[in-house]
């Protein structure tokens, strides 16, 4: 038998010289398979098998069984697996003694022989005995192809495990999304895919689909099995996970789990109906505590991520303060996440031209239970986090928060676009659910009592922010921007630089558009509040309100149909100039019970447009204020009274009321030296304004601006 196996077989040298240079292609470097492919169809014509004449005995044909029942090997000799899915071309390798058979690549036969299967490019994972019929349990096979061979690859198929899968340095497993991993059930909750301080990972096409409702919450200490995740990756380093489909992974875990990492990339995914999205932290599973190494580098790119019960993508939830550093999120499509669509703590972060979409009430269900509530957090940083820069991204249908930072440190928040959801679907009753409470903002930023985090520079610019909830006369309306510093720390409180410059802020009702809130008393820190749009049919809330600094500036805004244009406590030095207020109940309210403690040096050169409503005050001083009193000058505008003696380095107002002109100089109300009233009924040959030349009640006034005959 064996004589007449060896008499049936020629050299590959005589095999080559027959089929010719592109049979021997054909034949020995995969292309019937394609080495980039590596889908093991390596079929040898019938020409040479026989049939054509010639050439009938270039290749044996035999079973993987057969051949490993062979007990004398034949050199040099080529050989035909022709198993189903198994299919190639295998030769002897006498040099090779030690060499396991793991099916796919390497046979062994009886008599100890190495038979080597000779390809290009990726393994096939059928060669090595998985099915991918959805039936057969395929976690021994695929697990035999990843310890055998870097670089696998799964052609369509439904690949069932039901034990985790372990992968290798420099492993390399490919699809192309119709080869499918999945689990019928997961009872103790394992992480299906996992690396473990590994180097070089590629994770390029495939599907993983979980167990809805399996596994726990985030890895609990001494088990790295026990989150029940898609894919866990610990400790590596240069990986890449891309063009890949992950569904239903277990409930309160992440469908790609990254910790301690470093030189990730994760691009192009698709992720949905699962708990979270894509996960980092600092928990290593068997380590006690979380600490040494972070993740660092990670770029997360162009992903669509749909239906979580949790978070899109997180960084870092298990922490106390922000460790992870360098995170690009880019590009990336999120909706329907139930809690936030990013939340990120780190030291150095990009969150730049996603789009995330909180609308929850079209049907979806996921882990997260049956909720219809939009996403409560667009962007969400409640640990800390430094060098931030939150740019180009669309929140929209957001429930509470479209951006909240605690403790945030240089941060930057510049063109985005952000808007509230107005409604909900009750999936109970399928009634809609209007949504008018006032406790949610815009943007929300705080800083704790007792953090060690000073603000420093907090730039928001050129944002487009859309309120579109109604609430009645008698509820409360949200804020939009929100700076919340609650730190009582005078040396944190000293290093605060706030700008809030050239937004775009609409609302059908306003809280407070923009406030500084401080519980330090002293006057630190500085903010330029320059360049907004503010308008509202509602006249109601405040335009701006910020107190408690070093240096208020508020310049160049244009503010609409608001209660009260501009408030201000107590600041060193406040300078409000540029602006352009109509449409309001009172143009400048001052929190102050003493004016001359509480201000050091006032400056105003407004515009304000427009005649207020009865019992309405331009100016409406905070009582008990003994220093700023009302009175009218008889067309209907009402102006600040102020005690000059008490008022260090001011002069107050000045160019206030060009469009409430008059054609007498004011005779009511205390006005500085510099203050200018334009005249209504100018001609030629007279005069264009009248403007005050002593201080005083009112003053002493002289005509100026002579106009030409």
């Amino acid at each position: 038998m064996e004589q007449a196996r060896m008499e049936q077989t020629m050299s590959r040298r005589k095999l080559l010289a027959a089929m010719g240079m592109a049979g021997a292609a054909a034949a020995l470097g995969g292309t019937a398979f394609g080495s980039a492919q590596g889908k093991g169809q390596q079929t040898v014509s019938g020409a040479v098998y026989g049939g054509n004449g010639g050439c009938s005995r270039c290749v044996e044909p035999a079973t993987i069984a057969q051949i490993r029942s062979w007990t004398t090997p034949a050199a040099d000799d080529v050989y035909y697996v022709t198993d189903a899915g198994q299919e190639g071309l295998f030769v002897y390798d006498a040099a090779d003694t030690v060499s396991a058979d793991n099916t796919g690549t390497i046979l062994v036969s009886a008599s100890g022989a190495r038979y080597r299967r000779t390809f290009d490019g990726a393994a096939n994972v059928k060669w090595f005995g998985a099915k991918g019929d959805g039936v057969a349990d395929d976690t021994n096979a695929i697990q035999l192809a990843i310890d055998s061979y870097s670089n696998v690859y799964f052609p369509p198929g439904d690949y069932k495990i039901g034990n985790p899968l372990f992968l290798r340095d420099r492993s390399c497993i490919r699809g192309t999304r119709s080869a499918k991993i999945f689990m019928e059930s997961n009872p103790t909750g394992i992480n299906m895919l996992n690396a473990k301080d590994k180097r070089s990972i590629t994770i390029d096409g495939l599907s993983i689909e979980g167990v809805t409702g399996a596994g726990v919450s985030f890895p609990p200490a001494g088990v790295i099995d026990g989150q029940g995740v898609t894919l866990a990756i610990y400790g590596c380093k240069d990986v890449l996970v891309t063009n890949c489909y992950f569904t239903r992974n277990g409930e309160g875990s992440g469908n790609i789990y990254i910790s301690k990492c470093k030189d990730v990339i994760v691009s192009n995914n698709m992720i949905e109906k699962s708990e979270n999205g894509i996960c980092l932290d600092n928990w290593y599973g068997e380590d006690a505590t979380p600490g040494g190494t972070h993740c660092e580098n990670i770029t997360i790119a162009d992903n669509v991520i749909s239906d979580m019960g949790g978070r899109g993508i997180a960084a870092d939830l298990m922490e106390n303060a922000a460790r992870h550093s360098n995170l690009t999120i880019v590009g990336n499509t999120i909706r329907a996440a139930a809690w936030a669509g990013i939340q990120v703590n780190a030291r150095g972060a990009a969150i730049v031209g996603n789009m995330v979409d909180g609308k929850r009430d079209s049907g979806i269900s996921t882990v997260g239970g049956q909720q219809s509530l939009p996403t409560y957090y667009g962007f969400l940083s409640n640990l800390g986090c430094s060098n931030l820069h939150l740019a180009d991204n669309v929140f929209t249908e957001i429930y509470q928060y479209c951006v909240k930072i605690t403790r945030g440190s240089n941060v930057s928040i510049a063109g985005n676009r952000l808007s509230f959801a107005v409604s909900y679907i009750n999936r109970s009753t399928l009634q809609v659910v209007n949504i008018h409470s006032s406790a949610f903002k815009m943007i929300l930023m705080d800083w704790n009592p007792g953090t060690s985090v000073p603000p420093l520079t907090i730039a928001i610019d050129n944002n487009i922010m859309e309120n579109d909830r109604s609430p009645a006369d008698n509820q409360p309306a949200s804020d939009l921007i929100y700076l919340n510093d609650y730190s009582d720390d005078t040396a944190i409180a000293s290093e605060a630089n706030f700008q809030v410059t050239n937004n775009s802020m609409r609302s059908k009702a306003f809280g407070n558009v923009i406030q500084l809130y401080k519980v330090n008393n002293q006057k630190r820190g500085r903010m330029v509040i320059s360049g907004n749009n503010i308008a509202s049919p509602a006249n109601r809330g405040n335009g701006v309100v910020a107190l408690r600094l070093e240096e208020l500036y508020v310049e160049n805004n244009c503010i609409a149909g608001v209660g009260t244009g501009i408030v201000m406590g107590p600041v060193g030095t406040i300078l409000s100039q540029g602006n352009t207020i109509r449409n309001y109940l009172s143009a400048y309210k001052f929190s102050l019970g003493d004016l001359n403690a509480e201000i050091d040096r006032l400056a105003v050169g407004d515009t304000i447009i427009g005649n207020p409503g009865a019992n309405m005050y331009v100016f409406n001083g905070a009582a008990p204020n003994s220093y700023v009193v009302t009175s009218s000058n008889g067309a209907g505008m009402k102006f600040v009274d102020v005690d000059l003696d008490k008022v260090k380095g001011t002069y107050y107002p000045a160019r206030l009321v060009y469009d409430q002109a008059s054609d007498t100089a004011p005779t009511a109300g205390r006005w500085a030296v510099g203050d200018k009233v334009t005249i209504r009924s100018a001609t030629p040959g007279g005069y264009a304004a009248f403007v005050c030349v002593t201080a005083g009640n009112p003053g002493v006034w002289k005509r100026f601006g002579a106009i030409e005959s």
